[in-house]
């Protein structure tokens, strides 16, 4: 599984040219998909997504997808959107059903109630934006806590989880990922683990190796199976390093956030 990651660049421009959107411009768009003119507000909207070390669930999380309109979206057009960690169903009553729905299994999903009639709309597949992850290690000792691994791609450069989104109406403006009356949530998908992650963990999430594969899994035209075949393949090991990360992490909380969880004390 994945229940922990980070997103620590800073640099929005950076981050807009590797997932080729306009960041800042897309995070200000209304539902109606107009965007204002330049803001300090849309400045700060884009940057609560970068510049964490400790992202866990049901908090926001940056995403990428394509553009609502079909041309538009096979002509590449993308937009980028905060969205609530935890996907919560149409047919959820409340938001606690998200924190069941961190992850989803690639090998689950076109036979789950929930992911099944979204994996294969290409307005329900997203990227979500990180540059590490984090899994736990069991100690030997079961009186021991766990120890918590960060694992990177290339070296710490930005990379994309392949998501699965959603949106319902919600009345609460003040709940996470809510936005001009709705409520958009995201899952990150899983596969088996590569060779580096599997010494930790017996599942990792789903790495769309690159920009061609992040660019299919958002194409209008991608079919289902291709969909399931794109995200069920762990990413290469060779492009994989991990290393012990901060035990602090094994608690979620205000100030448990910063450089030092990256690396063991």
């Amino acid at each position: 599984m994945c229940g922990r990651f980070t997103v620590t660049a800073k640099d929005t421009k950076k981050v807009a040219d590797r997932f080729q959107v306009e960041l800042e411009k897309a995070l200000e768009r209304t539902a109606a998909g107009e965007a204002p003119p330049p803001s300090r507000e849309r400045a700060e909207k884009a940057a609560k997504g970068l510049g964490r070390f400790n992202v866990a669930p049901s908090q926001e999380v940056l995403t990428v997808r394509s553009s609502p309109d079909p041309e538009e979206a096979g002509q590449g057009e993308r937009e980028a959107r905060l969205m609530r960690w935890g996907l919560v169903p149409r047919w959820a009553k409340d938001l606690k059903v998200g924190y069941r729905m961190i992850n989803a299994k690639a090998e689950n999903l076109t036979s789950s109630r929930a992911y099944g009639p979204l994996v294969g709309k290409f307005r329900h597949r997203c990227l979500i934006v990180a540059d590490g992850f984090y899994e736990w290690m069991k100690a030997e000792d079961p009186k021991q806590p766990r120890q918590p691994w960060r694992f990177t791609v290339d070296g710490g450069e930005p990379f994309a989880f392949a998501g699965i989104c959603t949106r319902k109406e919600w009345e609460d403006e003040e709940d996470r990922g809510v936005e001009d009356g709705w409520l958009y949530s995201c899952t990150i998908v899983t596969t088996t683990p590569n060779e580096v992650v599997a010494k930790v963990h017996d599942r990792m999430p789903a790495i769309l190796p690159g920009p061609e594969a992040e660019a299919a899994w958002l194409r209008p035209d991608l079919e289902l199976e291709d969909a399931i075949a794109l995200c069920s393949t762990p990413l290469d090991p060779a492009r994989m390093s991990g290393s012990p990360a901060n035990p602090r992490l094994n608690k979620v909380g205000k100030g448990i956030e910063g450089p030092e969880l990256l690396v063991a004390p």
